[in-house]
């Protein structure tokens, strides 16, 4: 059901888009697949991101996460924040190719910069560990108070149990950057 309603919310988004430049309004999902298909190739990064979940999740084609990286590529090359987060899942899950955590940490950095909650809340676990990124408590503290603060209840119990192994100096230092942050745009 989600999956349905992302997928008619990025369509229609996307469709608003591209009207803008091209009158013609596809019927048919085929005819849109094509449309979309044309758009991604001429660089359209919100299409390209869409043909990657697409592909991803083989919605009314094969599934094949090779593929969606690549998609997911051509759109986070042009920071398209989505693609970002979904790259980043690929190489953290090794899907489509090898797990790579120090370049799935990479992509989930530039997803937070732009306001990405899952990819903050991510980051911030990845720094906890130390995972694909040297541990750093503040920096954990950081990306996992924003997550939190946003709702994200995984966010919110890492935080809870990073805090007690934080010196006050830690803490301080986290509020700071806390208080400091703002998207990238």
């Amino acid at each position: 059901m989600i999956r349905r309603l992302f997928l008619s919310a990025a369509f229609s988004l996307v469709a608003a888009s591209l009207m803008a430049a091209d009158s013609t309004v596809p019927d048919t999902y085929g005819d849109a697949m094509r449309w979309y298909h044309k758009e991604a190739e001429k660089g359209y990064a919100p299409a390209q991101f869409l043909l990657g979940y697409m592909y991803e999740v083989g919605e009314r084609v094969p599934q094949d996460h090779a593929v969606a990286r690549e998609w997911y590529a051509h759109a986070a090359a042009q920071d398209e924040t989505r693609a970002l987060y979904r790259l980043a899942l690929l190489y953290h899950r090794g899907l489509g190719g090898d797990a790579d955590v120090t370049e799935a940490a990479r992509l989930y950095g530039r997803a937070a910069d732009r306001g990405h909650i899952a990819a903050q809340s991510i980051l911030g676990y990845l720094y906890a560990v130390g995972a694909g990124v040297p541990r750093d408590d503040v920096a954990a503290y950081l990306w996992l108070s924003l997550a939190t603060d946003s709702g994200d209840s995984d966010a919110a119990a890492n935080l809870e149990l990073l805090l007690p192994g934080m010196t006050p100096e830690q803490i301080d230092a986290g509020e700071e950057r806390y208080r400091d942050w703002s998207p990238q745009r």
